[in-house]
């Protein structure tokens, strides 16, 4: 299968929950099922957050037919991109921990803010699967590292054993496909560490010192 085929699997899979959502919703309330103002107000908000569901996945999927960036497309300092990654983490409620000092320059291939939020979202994927799910930064040897997973004081899982991540079945949804395109048009890699435990990912610092 194609990944233009996956996307449109993925993007009929997605869609019809929603879809199914809104559509009942109006049948109660066209069908007059539901005579309370609170129930009708209830009603329409959910139906309103099922169209934005179907808007979302509709703008990911017009996003993954866009040309792949390149990696010359933007540059950013790196302590600046971990900075943009904490606060997309923090809106997520996972919080940043044991985050050491990091330099140099690094490729986002777009606006820092579009690089920071594809970050967060592949680091998001660990959230919620475990208690105490935190993020970590780290910069190694021509490298600037993220991972998201359980609390560890010696930040191990940025290191060890790296297994596979494919993007298509690690959440549902596109944007963790189209993150994961980014990352990785970047020069960058996606892994699972820490035991399966953690999702780890790195962007190539390509120059060193500040930026």
């Amino acid at each position: 299968m194609t990944d233009a085929e996956r996307v449109l699997s993925v993007l009929i899979h997605d869609l019809r929950t929603p879809l199914g959502v809104a559509h009942g919703y109006l049948r109660l309330i066209r069908g007059g099922k539901l005579t309370a103002a609170d129930e009708r107000d209830k009603a329409l908000a959910s139906t309103q957050e099922a169209l934005t569901r179907i808007s979302r996945l509709c703008q990911d999927a017009s996003g993954f037919l866009e040309d792949t960036p390149g990696a010359a497309a933007g540059r950013a300092s790196a302590t600046e991109l971990a900075g943009r990654v904490g606060t997309a983490l923090a809106d997520r409620g996972i919080p940043v921990d044991g985050q050491s000092a990091v330099g140099g320059v690094v490729g986002v291939g777009t606006s820092i803010d579009r690089a920071a939020d594809a970050i967060a979202t592949l680091l998001a994927i660990r959230a919620g699967r475990s208690a105490g799910v935190v993020a970590m930064v780290q910069e190694t040897p021509g490298e600037l590292r993220f991972a998201c997973g359980p609390a560890d004081a010696n930040h191990t899982v940025l290191n060890g054993v790296e297994q596979p991540f494919d993007p298509w079945r690690a959440a549902p949804g596109l944007s963790v496909v189209l993150a994961h395109r980014l990352v990785t048009a970047l020069g960058g890699r996606v892994w699972m560490a820490g035991d399966g435990l953690a999702l780890a990912l790195s962007l190539p610092i390509m120059e060193s010192g500040n930026a």
